[in-house]
């Protein structure tokens, strides 16, 4: 929980929220004073200690004022990769941090170091006066944060405006193989062969600036695969790195490997269509969206997740998808692809689905080679939609909702809860994970943690409280939920 204290007629708090694996339950029981212990499994969302947790990490200054006044941190953007999870906080004192806890054998938490077992600590290495963006993959870290950049004196600066100039910073921690952390004068093709003698040469688990292309301005979007990068400056150009053994860099062939950021050469017709709005990119497969509603898909698609209505096993240049499927008058405003599958999600509100595995459809209909509308989410009002690591989330924005579905896990990724216990089992194992569906074939709604959180309206006195879900990220171990609250004071 998160409390600013800006106003004093008006207090915003934020909730963090966890379902599925708790990657510091040992370390939360141990170290919480007066706290409930945490549980390893969450099988339904649960509120994160975000306050305790970086207690626990030695970072007691981020979280007690200098009059020892205790001060919840606020939560910000979070990135859930292939076994670690990154969550940006603001501290007391306005400073942009980044929490990293889970997996690290590659480094990929930026710590510093790089370690076989799962382990936490603040991300070291970067600097500027905004955090805007994470993002994890597979043995991958990625911080784009805003810096206001150097004092150009008078005349040299384009405005009386304190002569600041903004600018974006990337930076990358992990695995250095493949080229997917962008460090060419780290780790190119010339000393692959040396590096494979020595698997330390592989890795980089400190934060490290990432050469972005000249002249390009500022960077507005970041989007990581299982082992490729993709950017997307403010003037509409796409660049990538990391692996092209599917094409899901879109430079035209199915290279092995690309190992600095590289410019995705944009069909005309893009630019016709008003020029790149977002990118997308899952697993091995990538997509532009471009400001009039086309999508363009390329890399992997031998599931027919790239909405060609075919299997393709390389795209390896930017190819416009199949839209027959969508009603006239509309247009698509997403793309997610979750590995073998992908969603899109149109803007009336409709979440359509193609490839194998989560499509949302039944368990009837595990795979399709051409886009089908998921009717269950019909009339829901979805407004964002997510999908990774085998399963997927629609979240609705008025009246707040989340759903899910897709593949589980043993500790409950999806957030649906246990089942119930069977007398006929024996009685239960309190060191085992409680059971959970493994396979929801249909979106199911997320009950969330409200009565806890004291959000439920029968707490006496709180009628002005208002909630919202905030960001929602899918990791291979857990989903993370984001709550802000609003609430007028007399």
């Amino acid at each position: 929980m998160a409390v600013s204290r800006a106003h004093a007629t008006h207090r915003s708090l934020s909730h963090l929220l966890l379902a599925g694996f708790n990657p510091l339950a040992s370390t939360a029981s141990s170290s919480f004073q007066g706290q409930a212990r945490q549980s390893l499994s969450n099988p339904s969302l649960a509120p994160v200690p975000l306050s305790g947790w970086l207690a626990a990490v030695g970072r007691e200054a981020d979280v007690v004022d200098p009059l020892a006044r205790p001060y919840s941190v606020r939560p910000g953007g979070i990135a859930g990769g292939a076994g670690h999870s990154l969550v940006t906080y603001r501290s007391w004192e306005g400073m942009d941090r980044i929490m990293a806890l889970g997996r690290n054998e590659a480094g990929q938490l930026g710590v510093g170091f790089a370690s076989q077992e799962g382990t936490r600590g603040l991300v070291e290495g970067f600097e500027g006066e905004e955090i805007l963006s994470v993002r994890a993959g597979v043995q991958s870290t990625y911080v784009l944060v805003r810096d206001e950049g150097a004092f150009q004196p008078w005349p040299l600066a384009s405005s009386r405006s304190r002569f600041l100039k903004d600018r974006t910073i990337l930076y990358s921690s992990g695995n250095l193989a493949r080229g997917r952390l962008g460090q060419p004068a780290l780790y190119s093709p010339s000393s692959t062969a040396e590096d494979a003698e020595s698997s330390r040469q592989h890795t980089l688990p400190r934060a490290t600036v990432v050469e972005l292309p000249a002249g390009e301005g500022r960077l507005k979007q970041i989007e990581a695969g299982f082992e490729h990068l993709l950017v997307l400056t403010e003037n509409g150009q796409v660049f990538g790195t990391g692996c092209n053994t599917d094409g899901q860099l879109g430079l035209g062939s199915a290279s092995s490997d690309i190992y600095q950021l590289t410019r995705l050469p944009l069909p005309r017709e893009v630019e016709k269509e008003g020029g790149v709005e977002r990118i997308s990119a899952g697993a091995d497969t990538s997509a532009i969206i471009t400001k009039s509603g086309k999508v363009w898909t390329f890399g992997n698609s031998e599931y027919c997740q790239a909405m060609h209505g075919q299997k393709i096993d390389q795209i390896v240049s930017p190819l416009p998808i199949d839209s027959s499927f969508l009603p006239s008058n509309r247009r698509i405003i997403d793309y997610r692809c979750g590995g073998s599958f992908a969603l899109a999600l149109d803007d009336r509100g409709s979440v359509y689905s193609a490839g194998y595995g989560a499509l949302g459809l039944g368990k009837d209909t595990l795979q399709l080679q051409k886009p089908q509308r998921i009717d269950s989410l019909e009339g829901a009002g979805i407004d964002r939609i997510r999908a990774a690591w085998g399963y997927a989330a629609a979240v609705r924005e008025d009246s707040s909702a989340l759903f899910t579905w897709g593949l589980n896990t043993v500790h409950g990724r999806l957030g649906l809860g246990a089942l119930p216990h069977s007398s006929s089992s024996g009685p239960p194992n309190p060191h085992a994970p409680p059971a959970v569906p493994m396979h929801v074939y249909e979106p199911q709604e997320v009950k969330l943690p409200l009565r806890e959180l004291g959000l439920d309206g029968t707490v006496g006195g709180r009628e002005s409280v208002r909630w919202k879900l905030g960001e929602v990220e899918l990791g291979m171990e857990g989903m993370w939920v984001g709550l802000d609250v609003s609430e007028e004071l007399d």
